[in-house]
């Protein structure tokens, strides 16, 4: 098209004028020009408010922190050159169910900052009739640990809470983006291990450590999205089978076990070692990356979870469209 041009009309009307391809002007007078862009840059400025409101008005669910969508890094290249694991009895090498280690990116999401305590799991167990935990010994938690993890839980019963809960187990990526951060820090605090930052057992002499321990106690081992004892205090069942990662070359039996995957060393022991190979599996046990696996009926007593939710697409969050129902459970 060839430049605007103005042409004035014998009526006195201002009309602004291009030449199309096929030669002939198209013209609009200047009130409808001026009307047209007008409209425009309504709908641009009502656009621009519903996302700006959409994100500071936004209702996260309470209790739960959002994990915005971004790259992130989940596995290790690293290799147990040494075959240390191995030497110790140990039932794979260091790093060899993480590998290959990837960049990638996962839709927005919410995550509990705490596990899920006592107390939460009480209030699930009567509302549904649900079958309490053993070591409850009744209808109830032991006086004054309302506030610890629930532990002794087995993945359908972690999964059961989670649905009634209106929420998921996290999947491994999830689990490991909100431990690890967008840097892929090797544990949530940072890249070093710091002994008694986190609900962790530091010694053989005492197996169990300080035994579990009410949630959120030890904010300094947080991760950079301020999600609470992603390492220390219990394992946590995630919402996956125990399987190779893409590109994976480890063999194991254990793959085809149909195992679910538990994240997050928990407060108990790590076996029968001398102090220092004790606090060196302690340290590669406690890494964000590290994978674990149970039977899915298994109801360990350092065993616990916490819950995961998908964030609603833009216009559910603004106008209150219903999504789909929560993913099912992996078994």
């Amino acid at each position: 098209m060839r430049p605007l041009q103005k042409l004035k009309k014998q009526n006195g009307e201002i009309l602004h004028c291009v030449q199309n391809d096929n030669k002939r002007p198209l013209c609009h007078s200047e009130e409808r020009l001026r009307r047209r862009i007008l409209g425009f840059a309504k709908v641009f400025c009502s656009l621009l408010f519903v996302f700006i409101l959409s994100g500071c008005l936004e209702k996260i669910p309470e209790g739960m922190v959002l994990i915005p969508s971004g790259e992130f890094t989940i596995g290790t290249n690293q290799i147990d050159e040494e075959n240390h694991a191995l030497a110790l009895g140990l039932n794979k090498p260091w790093y060899a169910d993480e590998s290959p280690e990837r960049r990638t990116d996962i839709p927005d999401y919410y995550i509990d900052q705490f596990e899920v305590t006592n107390l939460q799991y009480f209030i699930f167990c009567q509302a549904t009739d649900h079958k309490p935990p053993r070591y409850w010994k009744g209808q109830k938690f032991p006086e004054g640990q309302e506030n610890f993890p629930v532990t002794e839980v087995s993945y359908f019963d972690a999964n059961a809470y989670a649905k009634w809960a209106g929420k998921r187990l996290p999947n491994e990526m999830e689990w490991e983006k909100a431990a690890r951060g967008r840097a892929g820090f090797i544990y949530p605090w940072g890249d070093d291990f710091v002994p008694g930052v986190a609900n962790l057992s530091l010694s053989p002499r005492t197996k169990t450590g300080q035994g579990l321990q009410p949630v959120g106690s030890f904010p300094k081992s947080a991760s950079p999205y301020r999600v609470h004892d992603m390492v220390g205090n219990a394992w946590e069942w995630v919402w996956e089978y125990y399987q190779p990662y893409p590109g994976n070359t480890f063999k194991t039996p254990a793959y085809e076990k149909k195992q679910i995957v538990v994240r997050g060393l928990s407060y108990m022991g790590v076996g029968h070692f001398n102090k220092k190979d004790f606090l060196k599996v302690v340290a590669l046990k406690a890494r964000a990356s590290y994978r674990e696996h149970l039977s899915p009926l298994s109801r360990k007593k350092d065993v616990g979870f916490r819950c995961a939710k998908d964030r609603p697409p833009l216009m559910e969050r603004v106008f209150g469209i219903k999504s789909a129902e929560p993913k099912e459970a992996a078994v």
